[in-house]
């Protein structure tokens, strides 16, 4: 089978000889009184057999196709991989497993939104292969028993293990513990699982299977809850608290869309024992402070506790060393990982409820040589899009940029470091190109969390961006955003795109617009096809704002002076003295700096014969384009930073 997938299955079959014309066309007459699909038609009349028949709507597809009723016997372990509901409502079955991967059997293997969602639940890659949904469905109920009656191996193993409980001696039954009041874990993104017991011992969490629950269709926010709060908290340094300035603070998003697969686990803490006191204590502060991140980090004589606000990150007061032990145990069981891993790095996700307030949070853990280092990732569901014009872009930027948005095909490129900012920037020129009449879709990461009234979105992981572009050709898309250029199968699907005239903007990781091109090209992509289709490329940072309310001027020394050249040898500078609306810092607030490399006729020429990096920047110069140093210089000049922010600057 080498002719093109896109071809019709009837057409697939005749042209490799496995039907004639004249069985297509009766058929095909057929077809037009039941209704049915051609392929069924065929197998209806005999023509070709149910294995050819999937087989070929297998390669139409891309995905191998199974035959699941010749299949030998399912290890139970694999079966129970993933709940019986999510099964049954998504019709598929996992079949076997090879180390990480796991294969499975879909009716809809081109459904990569369920994928995901297996992916994150097993934390184990995914091998799709097609089966008929008829099939599984029998394979289901062998296994399971049938949905009112429990026949199957499953249900026989229930039972079986049940007798093993009855025949025990009662003295080595483990008696149930009070449960703790106020707490409610889900221990699954699919459902809801027993609340975890008073907090006597780190133990290992319940890894029992619930009942699939399809992700909601819409945010419902929490009801006022009965909190009541620690008894005593430990106390901390004093967290920057918002001030009346309102100058937006540009922070980079993490975590929102459209579509969530899955749901964060749930949980809400009492303040019934030290390590929930103290941790209801951590979190509530550091989401008050703004922080982004909170770290944990154990050390031979104390755990360290630090977080981070505005890019920096800041110590406050720890709790003692015997309480780390049961702090790591709570977060872990809390966001459902294994208790027991002390020696490989895991993730997950988390919702917290606390004073009456859920907090979303990405958990990471990752082992030191004096225990397991904790990350939590605070993830806002209140960040707010700024106008486009609010960046940090100085006006020749930002004139030319507003230009470059409304080309009517082409490739837009953001790039940056991590935590630089990319998606912020991303979202408000989506804002800013936001009209009835113009079709966006956006193709983002599980952590992003903006969401766009009037935009198409959908969150999906990163690994999956290739799949996706494949689809949105027949969407009719004026603009798509791309969360990033991870790999070869994205960066052929944004120029796949481009050729068929969409505007593509996308983010990517590179520290300056020449090392993003060469990015893309080192995936696969032919130079020539890069620079003749990528319209502008722009690279930023974020520097801290001065805080407004503690600003003041001073004269700059003469080495300042001779260290940001002769543009400020007449300037005063500012700083910020400390204040509490800063927490003593000094800055409140980040804003962005920019380098803007439009690829005009002369700069393509230029890449495409080959010249070096440092003859470009000259030309892009020329053009009256900064480097991204002399706008964070600017903005020193400006008052808006100071010369210890510019000099992090690159």
């Amino acid at each position: 089978m080498n002719k093109a997938k896109n071809m019709l299955i009837g057409e697939m079959l005749l042209e490799e000889g496995i039907i004639t014309k004249e069985q297509l066309k009766d058929a095909l007459e057929e077809q037009k009184k039941s209704g049915e699909k051609i392929g069924q038609v065929l197998v209806k009349m005999r023509y070709i057999s149910k294995e050819i028949l999937w087989t070929f709507l297998g390669y139409q597809m891309g995905v191998p196709f199974i035959n699941v009723e010749d299949m030998g016997e399912i290890k139970q372990d694999v079966l129970k991989s993933l709940p019986e509901q999510l099964m049954r409502n998504e019709k598929l079955i996992p079949v076997s497993r090879q180390g990480r991967v796991i294969t499975v059997a879909m009716a809809d293997p081109l459904n990569f939104l369920v994928v995901d969602d297996i992916k994150a639940t097993t934390r184990s890659e995914i091998d799709t292969r097609l089966a008929p949904a008829e099939d599984i469905k029998k394979l289901i109920d062998k296994y399971f028993g049938f949905k009112n009656e429990e026949t199957g191996a499953i249900a026989r193993a229930r039972v079986d293990e049940l007798d093993d409980i009855l025949a025990a001696p009662t003295g080595n039954r483990q008696q149930p513990r009070e449960e703790q009041p106020q707490m409610k874990i889900n221990r699954s993104p699919y459902g809801d699982a027993p609340a975890p017991r008073r907090e006597e011992a780190p133990r290992m969490p319940s890894f029992s299977q619930p009942a699939y629950q399809p992700p909601q269709p819409s945010y419902t926010p929490p009801a006022a809850s009965s909190y009541a709060p620690p008894p005593q908290q430990p106390s901390y340094t004093p967290p920057p608290q918002q001030s009346s300035y309102s100058a937006p603070s540009y922070e980079a998003p993490q975590q929102a869309a459209s579509y969530s697969a899955p749901q964060p686990l749930s949980a809400s803490m009492s303040g019934d024992t030290p390590v929930n006191s103290f941790l209801t204590s951590l979190i509530s502060s550091a989401y008050d402070s703004n922080a982004t991140d909170i770290h944990v980090e154990p050390f031979n004589d104390k755990c360290r506790i630090r977080r981070r606000i505005d890019g920096a990150l800041y110590e406050v007061d720890s709790p003692p060393k015997t309480l780390y032990t049961g702090l790591l145990n709570k977060i872990k069981e809390m966001a459902q990982m294994n208790v027991n891993e002390k020696n490989a790095p895991q993730e997950s996700k988390l919702k917290i409820r606390v004073a009456g307030r859920e907090i979303n949070m990405a958990v990471y853990t990752f082992p030191t040589i004096f225990g397991e280092k904790i990350v939590l990732r605070i993830v806002r569901s209140d960040s707010s899009i700024l106008p486009l014009n609010t960046v940090g872009m100085d006006e020749s930027v930002y004139d030319l940029f507003k230009k470059e948005i409304r080309l009517p095909y082409g490739l837009i490129i953001i790039s940056g470091p991590t935590n630089s900012g990319k998606a912020t920037t991303m979202y408000s020129t989506l804002a800013d190109l936001n009209t009835p009449n113009v079709n966006i879709f956006t193709v983002d990461d599980t952590t992003s969390n903006y969401i766009l009234p009037g935009l198409n979105q959908t969150k999906v992981s990163r690994k999956s961006y290739g799949q996706v572009l494949r689809y949105l050709a027949d969407q009719d898309c004026d603009v798509v955003a791309v969360g990033d250029i991870p790999n070869k199968e994205t960066a052929e699907g944004v120029f796949d795109m481009i050729a068929s005239g969409h505007l593509v903007i996308a983010n990517l990781r590179a520290n300056d617009p020449y090392q993003a091109l060469q990015n893309i090209i080192n995936l696969g992509i032919e130079p020539y096809v890069v620079y003749s289709n990528t319209m502008a490329v722009i690279t930023q940072r974020l520097i801290r704002r001065v805080c407004d309310r503690c600003r003041v001027s001073y004269e700059a020394t003469p080495e300042i002076l001779k260290m940001l050249g002769d543009s400020a040898s007449r300037s005063m500078l500012h700083k910020g003295n400390g204040c509490a609306a800063c927490a003593g810092t000094g800055y409140k607030g980040r804003t962005a700096v920019f380098e803007m490399l439009p690829i005009t006729e002369k700069i393509k020429d230029l890449f495409t014969a080959g010249e070096p990096v440092k003859k470009i920047k000259e030309e892009n110069k020329k053009s009256g384009m900064n480097f991204i140093k002399e706008d964070a210089l600017l903005k020193v000049l400006q008052g808006l930073t100071t010369v210890d922010e510019y000099m992090k600057i690159s």
